[in-house]
């Protein structure tokens, strides 16, 4: 049996790892906090949230927009966020190699928003089987906060 085959045949993850998963997705975004508005790199995303690339430290539960072009559309990306924890340089953090920057939880984002985001991580599991170990999880300090912790 083929590859393509075997992998269009696999049944699609299940909701918690759906939940748990995050897969790289590194991409400009807007992050508008306030009025003011600035650039910032995507590293990874998943459906509780982003991590971005920022050197400026961004405090712990503020409140802040992110738009980003979204894969093979027009229609950008966009939804309310709180800075769930941040990251700073040179710390070391026990499951994985980060940047200076910060994890935003989504806390509103447009149903077509969120159904684009939800077949983003079918399609790349499909696509890409051994995925499932590839499930990253919030710094263990902020699992308070973190909406993927069981």
């Amino acid at each position: 049996m083929s590859r393509v085959l075997s992998t269009a045949r696999e049944a699609p993850p299940t909701e918690a790892v759906l939940r748990q998963l995050r897969i790289p997705f590194v991409r400009r975004a807007a992050l508008v906090r306030g009025t003011a508005e600035e650039e910032a790199f995507i590293i990874d995303i998943g459906l509780a949230g982003v991590f971005i690339e920022s050197a400026k430290p961004l405090p712990v539960d503020e409140a802040l927009e992110i738009r980003f072009a979204w894969p093979g559309s027009e229609v950008p990306f966009h939804a309310r966020c709180r800075v769930a924890w941040w990251h700073p340089a040179g710390e070391p953090l026990s499951s994985k190699s980060l940047p200076p920057g910060a994890g935003l939880e989504f806390v509103e984002i447009p149903e077509v928003d969120r159904e684009r985001l939800r077949a983003l991580l079918v399609d790349y599991c499909r696509q890409e089987p051994s995925v499932r170990r590839f499930l990253r999880h919030w710094p263990e300090g902020e699992r308070r906060d973190d909406p993927t912790s069981g």
